[in-house]
């Protein structure tokens, strides 16, 4: 496990450089100095998934006490809008580097875990799509398709069936859909998102898992705000009692504009109070988002 840890570290090193590199930049440039509505402009379309903002999620995740040991996830999550006429296609891209100890379950990108003794590197890669349209100045809703890719690699030089700890060995597919009301200081919505597997390596479970997320947030002054991102899994293969998580908790966030751009970041902590057999107790997660702006 010491190669493993080394070669996620390094991982880590290398997406957290370019984010020092930028948020010493926030203070190096004396030119910034965006007005108070530019800065609530942005914490809205931050925490609005259905905003037609290009961003560039970064985040951390790290799940706790689970009988195997624990599970760390750095994502890299585009997101890539397309208009469509009065549409918008908001297409939300997420890379997935994993290191993990064995079979840990009750975790969103390891829906089947296959049995082993730890390994790291990339894991699925997922894609939705979503096409949405304003309701009202306050109401929006989507919907569209999810792909789950089979994309796990391995970081070291060892036996390739070691890789299938990294993801589920199958290409799955499902619809997905996300409701999202903004009504100052709050932004609330509801995302859920089912896939099932298609096609992939005959010799792994088949994949039917729903992930339902919450999410509410309430704005302070100067950029903060407190949120909660509840993401609760249902494994549909695995018994009723054993196949949820559902987490509680939150976090606190703070939007920093740079001239006509913003990076937002969030610090959040969550405790699974209802979780199958050998999943982790708790999860906290830090996200940095950099949102482009015209």
């Amino acid at each position: 496990m010491k190669k493993i840890s080394f070669h996620f570290n390094r991982l880590l090193l290398s997406l957290g450089l370019p984010l020092a590199l930028a948020t010493s930049g926030i203070y190096a440039d004396k030119t910034v100095g965006a007005t108070d509505s530019q800065t609530e402009d942005f914490v809205y379309k931050a925490q609005n998934p259905l905003s037609p903002t290009y961003s560039l999620p970064l985040k951390y995740t790290h799940h706790g006490g689970a009988e195997n040991g624990d599970v760390s996830i750095g994502s890299i999550q585009p997101i890539i809008p397309v208009t469509l006429g009065d549409w918008h296609l908001i297409n939300q891209l997420s890379l997935n580097f994993i290191g993990t100890p064995g079979v840990v379950k009750g975790i969103a990108e390891l829906p089947e875990p296959y049995q082993g003794n730890g390994v790291a590197g990339l894991g699925d890669t997922t894609l939705t799509s979503l096409f949405t349209a304003p309701v009202s100045n306050r109401f929006m809703v989507s919907f569209g398709p999810a792909f789950v890719f089979p994309t796990d690699t391995l970081m070291n030089d060892i036996e390739d069936r070691r890789s299938r700890e990294l993801g589920s060995g199958k290409f799955s597919v499902g619809p997905a859909l996300t409701f999202v009301t903004q009504t100052k200081p709050w932004t609330a919505g509801l995302a859920v998102k089912q896939v099932w597997s298609v096609f992939g390596n005959n010799s792994r479970h088949g994949v039917s898992q729903m992930v339902l997320q919450p999410f509410v947030n309430y704005n302070l002054a100067d950029g903060w705000y407190l949120l909660s991102d509840i993401h609760m899994i249902a494994n549909w293969n695995k018994e009723t009692d054993k196949g949820w998580t559902v987490p509680v908790g939150g976090g606190v966030g703070k939007l920093l504009p740079i001239g006509k751009h913003a990076l937002n970041t969030r610090l959040e902590g969550y405790y699974n109070p209802v979780r199958p057999d050998l999943s982790p107790e708790w999860s906290a997660n830090l996200s940095v988002q950099f949102l482009f702006g015209k």
